[in-house]
């Protein structure tokens, strides 16, 4: 897949819940090559994480960043479909232009983190045409990674931490406003930014 040992990747992890319909997130994600293994990290009270658990199973797939921003934050703006995968018994992103399945091995929780190891069992590559890179939605990817930890951090009453999160991310969702222009990336731009005044709302002053 040309994934560059110890680099962090940012990706989608779709995994089946307890009542068997998929589930995507977007997550940060290593390789590791001694011996090859997919490092993973989910909040230890996400879905994903409690999906890892029960199944010990699921699958990396490599997409554009609109779906790493839908998938972070379930805005219901982009479109994402789901399939079979082929070994496991995970759900694989249609959109993808690759898709890793892989078994769980080692899981080591903290007090936040679920850190996962994964074993590659499958590789499947699509045909994708080649994009532009897109400024504005590389800033929307990380604007959506920071605010999908704001409510596992307020959850833990980590008023703090959330507050940080908060920041970073109003720090750097207008200039991807203003480098979006219109289009998909526009109406998820507006969807973003609606999510961060949600966010914003529930915490007190």
């Amino acid at each position: 897949m040309g994934l560059e040992e110890g680099v962090h990747y940012e990706v989608v992890v779709t995994t089946f819940s307890e009542d068997g319909s998929p589930h995507a997130a977007a997550m940060g994600c290593r390789v590791v090559s001694q011996p090859l293994a997919i490092l993973l990290k989910p909040h230890a009270e996400s879905q994903t994480g409690r999906n890892l658990l029960r199944a010990r199973c699921g699958a990396v797939n490599v997409a554009a960043p609109e779906y790493i921003v839908e998938a972070a934050l379930d805005l219901g703006v982009v479109p994402m479909s789901f399939g079979a995968g082929e070994v496991v018994g995970a759900p694989v992103l249609c959109e993808a232009s690759a898709v890793v399945e892989f078994s769980v091995g080692e899981m080591v929780r903290d007090d936040v983190w679920l850190r996962v190891r994964g074993s590659p069992v499958s590789l499947k590559y699509r045909q994708a045409p080649a994009r532009p890179y897109s400024r504005s939605a590389a800033l929307l990817v990380e604007v959506a990674v920071k605010l999908s930890r704001v409510e596992p951090f307020l959850g833990m009453n980590r008023r703090e931490e959330a507050l940080r999160l908060l920041s970073d991310a109003r720090a750097l969702i207008e200039d991807a406003a203003r480098l979006a222009g219109g289009g998909r990336l526009g109406l998820l731009v507006s969807a973003v930014r609606e999510r961060l005044y949600s966010l914003e709302r529930r915490i007190p002053p």
